[in-house]
Parts: C-alpha cells; sequence; structure tokens
C-alpha cells in the first residue's frame, strides 16, 4: 500500500508538473534510425515536442542561434561519423580517409574558434550595453532626484515614481508568481520521483547487489580446491579467481552507479528547495507599502543630501552609500541569490551528463573485459636481427646489383672508360657502410640511397613547389592595380587602413628594402632533408623503414618554408586635403532667381549618428549626388561638411552654406538684432524677425526654411532652399614598397631543425652524404637511378632543365605556370633518343610530337629485399620515331628509335606504385 500511494503522488505530481510547465516544452527535432518495408534502416527525422534541452541566456540573436543545435537530437546524420565509420582496405582510400578527417577537423575547429569569439563579441557587446544603459538611467536618476528639492515638486515626483513603481511592481509579481508555481510544481515532482526511486530502484538493487556480491565470494571459496600438486586444478583455481574478480568490478561499478544517481537526485533536490524559497513572490497586499515606503526613505535622504551641500562628511557618506553599499545589497539580494541557485541547477545537470557518459565509458570496458581472461594470449616470437656481416654482404650485393643493372648491356670501350669511376663508387659505398655500420645497426646502404619510395619523395616536391608557387600568387595580386587590396587583406592587413590607390608600386630592392628577393631551392636538398629528419636510428633491426608522405610532412614543409621566407610590404600614403583658391559654389544666390537648389526640410538633430543634420535635396547636381544615402538624404557635420555614406561616412570636400549670414551676394539677407539676439530679413520694404537661434527642432542655419521663401518667391510654398560649395580637393600621394625577405638559406633551415634532434650529427651527415656534400665532389648518392638515360648525354644531370617537376616557379613576383608532373631538359633539336628499358611502343601521337612506351614489371633495384617490380610508362614529347619504328614495336635496352623536334624535349614518368594505382614522379629520381 505504501509503494502504492507514492506511485499515485508521484502521478499526481506529474500532472500538476505539466500544467504549468508548457513554457519548458519546444518543438525539437528528434532524428531517429528507423526499418522500413524492405528490411533497410534509413534515419529519419521526426518533429516532437520535448523539454528543452537549454535554458541559458539567450538575448543576442547569434546565442540563440548557436542554441538551436539543442533542438536537434538522437542519431544526427555526422560527416564525422561518417568518416569514423568508414573502413577503407586500399591504400588510397585510407589516405583519402585521413585526408578528409584532418580537413573535417580543421574546418571544425576552425567553425568552433569563430563561433566561440563571436559569442564571446556578442556577450561583451550586450554587457557593454547594459552597463551605458544603466549608467545613463543612474544619471537621469540622480539629477532628477536632486533637483527636487522643494516639497512640492518631490511630492509630485514621488507620487509619479511611487505609481511607476506600483505598476511595474505589480507586473512583475505576477510573473515571479507564475514562475513560483512552476518551480514548485518541480519541486513536488521531484520529491516524488525520489520517493519512488529509493522505494522502488535504489534500496532494493542496492540490497540484492549485496547480496549477489556474496553469493559470488561464497560460490569461489566453495570451488576453490587447496591442492598445489596438480597443475589442472591449479589453472582451474586461477581461472575461477579471474571470474571472480570480474564478477566483484562489475557488482562494485553497478553498487557505484547507484550510489552516484542518488546523491545527484539529493543534491538537484536540496538545490531546487532553494529555488522555490527565493522564488517566492510574497503578498501583493504588501507591494504598494513597500514601493512607498522606499520612495520616501530614498527621498528623505536626498533632500538631507541636498540641503547641506556643503558638509563634506555627508557626501561622502552618500558617494559610499552609492558606490559601495548599495551595490553589495543588489549581490546579496533575493534575485540575485535565486540566479545563483539557477545557475547551479545548469550545472549539475552539466556534471550529471558528464557523469553518466563517464560511467557509460566505465561499462562498457567492463563489458569488453567480461569474458577476456577465457583469451589465451599468444606468445610473440623475438625477431632475429641481423648481424653486421651479413648487413655488409647484403649492401655489397645490391651495389653489384646495380652496376650489373646499368652495364651489362654497354659496349665494351663504354664499360672500360667507366670502370675506374665505378670502382671508385664501390670504394665509397664500402667505406660509407662501415662507417654508419659502426654508428647505427642500420644497414649501410639504407644509410645510402634515400629512405623513401619516389611517390612520396615527387609528392613532397609538389608540395613545397606549390607553396611558394601560391605566396607569388599572392604577391602578384598585390601587384595588381585593380587587386593589389585584396592581396594585402590576404597578407594581414587591415584593409580600412588601404584608404587610397598608390601611384606607384615599387617591387624588390627599393630605398625602404635594400635586398633583392632570393628563391632558394633544390629538390636534391629538399629529398636528402626529409630522409634525414624521418630515419629513425632508435630501431633495433636493419629493415629499411621507408618514410610516408602525408598530413605531418606538409606541416614541416610549411614549417621550414615559412623559416626561409617572409613577404614585407610598406604603405607610404602621404594623401592629404588641400584647400581651394578660390572655392567652387553651386547655388546660393538670388531666391527670386533661382539660383538656390530645393530640398525638403528635415527637422531632427541625429543623436549617436555619424552625422549631426541631413536633409533630402528634390534638385540636385552630379557634384553633390554622389554623396547621397540609400534614402535619397545628404548627410553633414555639425560643422555643415558633407559626409560620404558610401565610404563610411568619411569627409568630403564639399560644404553646405550657412545662411544666417550671407546668401553668397555681396549683400547679406540674414541680419542679427543684438538687442534682441534674434534673426531679421527685409523683403523690400518689410522686416520679418526670426525667433530661432541656430537649430529649434524646425529649421537649419544651412536651409532657408518654408516660410521665408514662400516670401521671397511665393510659387515656392513648402520647400527649403539651400546652396553649397567645395572648400577642399584631396590630393593623392602613395606608394607601396614590397619585397620577399629571405631570413634564412635553405642550409640553414635544414642545419638548424636537424640539429635540434637526437642523434643530430648522424642526420646531419647523413643529410650531408645524400646531398652530395661529402667528399665535395657533389656526387650524390641518394639517387635511385634504375632506368638509362634516354639523352645521348652519360647522365641527365649534364643537361639543363627548361621547366622542373612541380609547380613552376620563375622568379618571385613573374608569371608561372601550375602543376608540371614532369620535366623538360634542354637539347639539340634532332638528338637521338635511347630506350630505358626493354620495352614497347604503346602510344604515338604524331601531331603533338608525343610517343609513350612502357614495361610491365620494371625491377627497381632499391626498393626492398631484392627490389620491387612495377609496371612503368615513359611519355615523351618534342620527339618523332626513328625511320623503321612504328606504333606496337619492341625495343632494347639502350636501342635508339626515336629524335628530338625541338630546342627541349619533355619526359613524364608515370608508375604503379605498390599495384594501388598510377602517379606521376620526378623523373630525375630514376633516370641515370
Amino acid at each position: 500500500m505504501s509503494l502504492q500511494r507514492k506511485e499515485n503522488n508521484l502521478r499526481r505530481a506529474k500532472e500538476r508538473f505539466d500544467r504549468v510547465n508548457k513554457r519548458t516544452k519546444e518543438f525539437q527535432i528528434d532524428f531517429r534510425r528507423e526499418q522500413n518495408s524492405r528490411g533497410r534502416f534509413r534515419t529519419r527525422p521526426h518533429i516532437v515536442r520535448d523539454y528543452k534541452q537549454f535554458h541559458g541566456n539567450n538575448r543576442g540573436l547569434l546565442h540563440k542561434t548557436v542554441n538551436l543545435k539543442y533542438r536537434v537530437h538522437g542519431d544526427v546524420p555526422s560527416v564525422t561519423k561518417t568518416l569514423k565509420s568508414w573502413q577503407p582496405k586500399s591504400l588510397k582510400g585510407k589516405v583519402f580517409r585521413a585526408n578528409a578527417r584532418a580537413v573535417n577537423f580543421t574546418v571544425h575547429d576552425a567553425g568552433r574558434t569563430a563561433v566561440d569569439t563571436a559569442l564571446a563579441a556578442e556577450t561583451v557587446g550586450l554587457k557593454g550595453a547594459d552597463v551605458a544603459l544603466r549608467e545613463v538611467r543612474n544619471t537621469l536618476k540622480q539629477k532628477y532626484t536632486r533637483e527636487a528639492v522643494d516639497d512640492y515638486h518631490r511630492g509630485v515626483f514621488l507620487m509619479g515614481r511611487t505609481t511607476a513603481d506600483a505598476v511595474k511592481g505589480v507586473r512583475k509579481h505576477l510573473k515571479t508568481k507564475k514562475q513560483y508555481k512552476l518551480e514548485k510544481a518541480k519541486l513536488q515532482f521531484q520529491k516524488a520521483d525520489n520517493k519512488l526511486f529509493k522505494a522502488k530502484t535504489y534500496r532494493p538493487k542496492l540490497c540484492a547487489n549485496a547480496a549477489d556480491l556474496r553469493s559470488a565470494k561464497t560460490q569461489y571459496r566453495s570451488r576453490k580446491v587447496s591442492d598445489r600438486s596438480n597443475p589442472f586444478r591449479r589453472a582451474m583455481n586461477k581461472r575461477r579467481l579471474q571470474a571472480y574478480k570480474q564478477t566483484k568490478r562489475e557488482l562494485k561499478f553497478e553498487r557505484k552507479q547507484l550510489i552516484t544517481e542518488n546523491k545527484l537526485r539529493v543534491k538537484e533536490y536540496k538545490n531546487q528547495k532553494k529555488i522555490v524559497k527565493k522564488a517566492s513572490p510574497g503578498l501583493l497586499a504588501l507591494k504598494p507599502a513597500a514601493y512607498t515606503a522606499g520612495r520616501m526613505k530614498a527621498s528623505a535622504w536626498q533632500k538631507a543630501v541636498n540641503e547641506d551641500q556643503d558638509n563634506d562628511f555627508v557626501h561622502a557618506i552618500d558617494s559610499a552609500k552609492r558606490r559601495i553599499a548599495e551595490p553589495v545589497r543588489d549581490k546579496v539580494s533575493k534575485p540575485q541569490r535565486l540566479q545563483k541557485h539557477e545557475k547551479k541547477r545548469d550545472s549539475l545537470n552539466d556534471k550529471k551528463s558528464k557523469s553518466n557518459n563517464r560511467l557509460s565509458k566505465q561499462e562498457s570496458r567492463l563489458k569488453d573485459k567480461h569474458d577476456s581472461y577465457k583469451k589465451r594470449k599468444k606468445k610473440l616470437k623475438p625477431k632475429k636481427s641481423k648481424k653486421a656481416k651479413d648487413t655488409i654482404s647484403a649492401a655489397l650485393k645490391a651495389a653489384w646489383k646495380f652496376v650489373k643493372n646499368v652495364y651489362e648491356k654497354e659496349v665494351k670501350k663504354f664499360f672500360a672508360t667507366m670502370a675506374i669511376p665505378v670502382i671508385v663508387i664501390l670504394l665509397v659505398f664500402g667505406i660509407i657502410t662501415m662507417i654508419f655500420s659502426a654508428t647505427s645497426s642500420h644497414s649501410g646502404f639504407t644509410l645510402g640511397t634515400y629512405a623513401a619510395q619516389d611517390y612520396d619523395l615527387s609528392e613532397a616536391e609538389k608540395y613545397y613547389t606549390e607553396l611558394a608557387y601560391n605566396l607569388n600568387q599572392k604577391i602578384r595580386k598585390v601587384g595588381d592595380s585593380s587587386e593589389w587590396k585584396n592581396g594585402l587583406v590576404g597578407f594581414g592587413a587591415n584593409s580600412g587602413d588601404l584608404t587610397d590607390t598608390p601611384d606607384e608600386w615599387v617591387w624588390g630592392r627599393s630605398s625602404v628594402y635594400d635586398f633583392d628577393p632570393v628563391y632558394d631551392y633544390d629538390c636534391y636538398k629538399l629529398w636528402s632533408f626529409l630522409c634525414a629528419y624521418y630515419y629513425d636510428f632508435d630501431a633495433d633491426n636493419d629493415d629499411i623503414y621507408y618514410w610516408e608522405f602525408d598530413g605531418d610532412t606538409e606541416d614541416l614543409l610549411e614549417e621550414i618554408f615559412n623559416a626561409e621566407y617572409e613577404f614585407v610590404y610598406w604603405y607610404d600614403n602621404q594623401s592629404r586635403w588641400e584647400e581651394l583658391s578660390p572655392y567652387n559654389y553651386w547655388g546660393g544666390g538670388n531666391a527670386s532667381t533661382g539660383s538656390y537648389y530645393t530640398a525638403e526640410k528635415d527637422a531632427y538633430i541625429y543623436d549617436g549618428q555619424p552625422y549631426r543634420y541631413r536633409f533630402k535635396p528634390q534638385a540636385i547636381t552630379s557634384e553633390l549626388s554622389q554623396y547621397e544615402d540609400g534614402d535619397g538624404y545628404i548627410c553633414i557635420t555639425d560643422g555643415y561638411r558633407v559626409l560620404d555614406p558610401n565610404n563610411s561616412y568619411k569627409e568630403t570636400g564639399f560644404f553646405v552654406m550657412d545662411h544666417r549670414w550671407y546668401s553668397g551676394s555681396s549683400e547679406p539677407f540674414y541680419y542679427i538684432d543684438n538687442d534682441t539676439h534674434t534673426f531679421f530679413f527685409m523683403h523690400g520694404s518689410d522686416r520679418h524677425d526670426r525667433s530661432f537661434w541656430g537649430w529649434d527642432g524646425n529649421d537649419a542655419w544651412f536651409l532657408v526654411s518654408p516660410t521665408d521663401t514662400h516670401i521671397w518667391n511665393d510659387t515656392l510654398n513648402d520647400i527649403c532652399l539651400y546652396g553649397y560649395y567645395q572648400k577642399y580637393q584631396w590630393k593623392t600621394e602613395c606608394k607601396l614598397y614590397y619585397n620577399v625577405k629571405q631570413n634564412k638559406t635553405f642550409d640553414e633551415v635544414v642545419a638548424e631543425k636537424l640539429g635540434g634532434m637526437s642523434h643530430s650529427d648522424e642526420r646531419l651527415q647523413y643529410y650531408a652524404l645524400l646531398a652530395g656534400n661529402e667528399s665535395g665532389t657533389g656526387t650524390l648518392f641518394g639517387n635511385h637511378q634504375t632506368l638509362h638515360n634516354l639523352l645521348p648525354g652519360a647522365t641527365i644531370r649534364t643537361y639543363d632543365l627548361k621547366r622542373e617537376f612541380g609547380y613552376e616557379m620563375t622568379g618571385w613576383n613573374t608569371s608561372s605556370d601550375g602543376l608540371y608532373q614532369g620535366i623538360k631538359v634542354f637539347c639539340t633539336n634532332g638528338d637521338k633518343l635511347k630506350a630505358p628499358f626493354k620495352c614497347k611502343i604503346t602510344d604515338v601521337n604524331t601531331t603533338d610530337q608525343k610517343i609513350t612506351i612502357r614495361k610491365d614489371d620494371v625491377e627497381y633495384w632499391y626498393d626492398g629485399t631484392g627490389g620491387t617490380k612495377r609496371d612503368t610508362e615513359v611519355t615523351i614529347a618534342n620527339a618523332t620515331l626513328l625511320s623503321g619504328f612504328s606504333e606496337g614495336d619492341t625495343i632494347n635496352d639502350g636501342q635508339e628509335f626515336a629524335k628530338t623536334t625541338a630546342g627541349n624535349v619533355n619526359f613524364h614518368i608515370y608508375i604503379d606504385t605498390d599495384g594501388y594505382g598510377w602517379d606521376y614522379i620526378d623523373p630525375r629520381l630514376v633516370l641515370y
């Protein structure tokens, strides 16, 4: 019966709560994942009316917009969820997912930062407006209160203020009473719900939990066998102990969940009880007396202060009362305490939500470990480390294979000529191998070449050149007379400071920047640096670990590029207003001759606006019409200077005439009567007095009023007259100096970067070896050359390049094309081209003079143990086949099959990277 009464109390409390709870509900969108008639699951939105998920401050428009996200809940579609659930199997899919997740994270982070910044700015603006409004109200309150000295005025003021307070107080009382009913219903609902929770859930489950724990412990002890001689029984005891410990952890966690929920319920109930107490509005019948007493007390105190104005002690007490006592009283007042407890309620809700999330994660971990003790652990076999002898032997075998691959089909004369360099190369390989075998456990062969695939090296080269290309495009935008401002804004300049278009653009070395723009780029140094940076000198085995191009590599390249180059500029603006002599006048003559311009009067003074006055012309010239605002008004300052509403209300060189003094002719038509301090004018022999002095709400100094216009000219009724003149002219004198400053050379950046890492000496030595600085001869040991050079020369290095692989950079602030995934090599027209390997002519384009040759399973000696076989295509531009060759023919390694048709020949090499797809690589990586 007791439990039934508690359930009835909960039901009645819920019904009572629902009656006053309409304001706490709102329309929301609930995304639900449901199964359709075909058995497929789809996420569909449903519009529901449910309790508000957010009760914060919604004053600002941005806050209201952002808080709309609390109206959407359920299985909401999300890009982040999609990326997390997607499990690609191919390398390209994984790379795409990683890039997409990085972009998604960047967009979310940037968006969140922008939203937080906007919300903070709006909050600051609202708080500032509140402070300003409060200060204005206090100033007016003090002003009118201090002026109410005599009893009559004070009595009238007291009655008026008391009546206003009574009306506001009644309205506030009714609103507070409504809120009080809602809070009281919430309290009753919580009280009934907590009682039912304790009687139906908390106590029964807590008792059952303790009983289960005792039962599990008893069962474990009863089944435990104390026979240590039998290994099978020892294993079973261990398994039973693990099962008991897991059950104990789960039961204790369940107990923790119950206790945590009960504690939070108790805290919420106590806080709600305080809210109800503080939200009580009291009796309405006592409010008028309280208002009257408070107003009389304040009036009496103010009278005492005003009557004895020379008493510094009284004024000190009044100042302390207004600045210290009253603010402190307001902070500890009943509304402030209520607001404090309401904030605490929200914080308790957040705390409860975080606690539930934390407990749910712990519960999921416990579920994952539920049967973990039943699984057997696999023993990992230790990896065998190679000895130094095996390492050196493998390196020499690889070197011999390289020599054989390069020279096996050359003629004896060529082999005899190159025998000595080959021996020198082998000796250098051996010496370097011995040096690095003594300082590292890695393979000396690995340290003698690039520890990366051609694809990753080429991608790094493309990204670095793209950084330079993008910076150059932004610099060229600065030099464009129509885009210069947007270009500087792209470098972080404030567009508001760039008011005038420069008369002269000064690029490069100048009186401001005494240096030349330098572009210091060498792809061989870039490859060598990346391989030295990523090389793992702490590994325990001798496997070759290739680094991969990813987001971290992009960040590294951006870091070293920004350390090298910096865009600098100086916007030297000496533009100014110059006074005209004489001024240019429009209107202001005799009204009867029509030399004035007509306008509608605008009888307002605009406080808080960028302008002081404005009027709407009916007749206007082209000089003044360019300064009309969107409503057709002319805006001016209190000194009658015309403003430009289309350019942030900046001053122009035009002024509206002040018709108090003269009409533009030699005789003034307005006069001043010094005895009466009034204006008057003569129309014929009649004198017309004017009572205004300046602006009186109906007329202005710079306008001839409709009354006076009617007197002067009977045909112009209800129309003002005005005139204006140009006093100043804007003189432009502006220069823009800009340049690219090289803060550090690439070698300095590399030395600083590698010098700050672990194994700095080995990394710098490795970099010097790959970059060809070890012996001082310029020989590069880091190349992957597997394919023979197609040109007649011994190596492609002896030829100059017209264009390199990557984004073109011919120099800072010069025009350049975009991405080019090949190389253009200067040659002699008619040079014979040799096949880089035994291959097949797969495509011939005689119109564009392009030839494509292909071979499957080309063995690249440096990649992996024994090399890697990849499908390879070479496209040659500016070349034609020799006589006797045609599409589909097979050509041997080193056989001449084509000739060049211009002063340069273009090579593109396209390889299948490990079977994951075709990629362009820099031909200099594989061509000998």
